[in-house]
C-alpha cells in the first residue's frame, strides 16, 4: 500500500499542534517519535500502523524534525507493545474518539451498501474509504478483519441483490433462449459458440457472427443496467463468466445463472460489432 504523503498534506495532516506536542512530551522520551508517529498516521488514515514501515518517510521526518530528534529512534519503539498499546487507546482519548456503537454500525452498513458497494472497488479500496468514514466521525471500529467481514457481506449481497434485478427484468422469451444455450453450449447460439472468437474474415465467420448477435438482439436484454453500476462489476462478471463452463454456469442459482449472462452477453454484444466491422473491412 503506497503511503507517500502529497506535498501539500505534509504539513497539513502531519504537523503536531500545540497540545499535540504536550501530549507527546508527557511521555519518556524514547517513546515520543513512535507516539507521535501513531498520533498523525491516526488522524490521517483512521486506523493504526502495525510496525514503523507503514509510516511514511516523509511524514516520520517531519515530525522528528518537529521534536527534534532523530528519525530512526523509531526502531526503538516497539508497535506490537504493552506500551504502544496503551500510547493507542490514550490517542483515541487524546482526538476525542469513541467506540463505535450499533447505531454508528448500522450507520456505516447503510453508508457501505449504499455508497461504496455501486462501484464496484476491490475489498481494500472499500476498507480504506470505511476507515476515513469513522475517521471524520471521530468512531474508532472494531478490527480490521471484522470490518473486512461487513464490507465483504455487503458487496456480496449488493451483487446478488444486482443479478436478481437483471434476471426479474428478462422476458420469459429471453429466459427460454438463455436457458435453451446453456443446455446446448455447442449449439449456434450455445454457451460456448457465444463466447468464442470471430476468427479470419470468411463468409462462414461473418455468417455466425451475424448470428450470434442476432440471437443477443433478439433477447432485448436491459442494457440501462450496465450504467446503473460501476465498471468494475460489468468487467468482473465478463471476466468470471468468460472463465466458466457450461456445467459450472448451470449450478448457479437460476436466478443468479440468468442475471450473470444477461450481463455477460450485454458486454458481448459491443464486442461482437467490433468484431464484424473488422471482419468486414478486413472482406473489403
Amino acid at each position: 500500500m503506497d503511503r507517500s504523503i502529497p506535498g501539500g498534506d505534509l504539513i497539513g495532516r502531519w504537523s503536531l499542534s500545540f497540545a499535540d506536542i504536550d501530549f507527546v512530551n508527557s511521555k519518556p522520551a524514547l517513546t515520543r517519535l513512535g507516539l507521535a508517529a501513531q498520533l498523525k498516521f491516526f488522524a490521517s488514515l483512521g486506523f493504526f500502523a502495525i510496525d514503523p514501515g507503514s509510516i511514511p518517510t516523509d511524514g516520520l521526518s517531519y515530525l522528528a524534525e518537529q521534536l527534534g530528534v532523530e528519525a530512526g529512534e523509531i526502531a526503538g519503539y516497539d508497535f506490537s507493545s504493552r506500551t504502544a498499546r496503551r500510547h493507542c487507546a490514550e490517542i483515541l482519548i487524546h482526538l476525542g474518539y469513541h467506540r463505535m456503537k450499533r447505531v454508528d454500525r448500522a450507520q456505516l452498513t447503510e453508508w457501505i451498501a449504499g455508497e461504496l458497494c455501486p462501484g464496484g472497488q476491490s475489498i481494500n479500496a472499500m476498507l480504506e474509504h470505511v476507515f476515513l468514514w469513522c475517521r471524520d466521525r471521530r468512531i474508532y471500529g472494531p478490527s480490521r478483519k471484522e470490518l473486512e467481514r461487513v464490507v465483504r457481506s455487503q458487496r456480496q449481497d449488493y451483487l446478488d441483490t444486482w443479478l436478481i434485478g437483471a434476471s426479474d427484468r428478462l422476458s420469459s422469451d429471453a429466459v427460454a433462449l438463455l436457458e435453451a444455450s446453456l443446455a446446448d453450449p455447442d449449439s449456434s447460439t450455445g454457451f460456448n459458440r457465444m463466447k468464442g472468437d470471430a476468427g479470419q474474415a470468411t463468409l462462414d465467420n461473418i455468417l455466425d457472427v451475424t448470428e450470434k448477435l442476432a440471437f443477443i438482439q433478439r433477447l432485448d436484454l436491459p442494457h440501462d443496467l450496465l450504467t446503473a453500476t460501476g465498471k468494475p462489476w460489468v468487467d468482473q462478471i465478463v471476466r468470471r463468466v468468460a472463465g466458466e463452463k457450461a456445467s459450472e454456469m448451470r449450478r448457479h442459482a437460476p436466478a443468479r445463472q440468468l442475471g450473470l449472462y444477461a450481463i455477460y452477453l450485454m458486454s458481448r454484444e459491443a464486442q461482437l460489432t467490433d468484431a464484424m466491422i473488422d471482419l468486414l473491412i478486413e472482406t473489403v
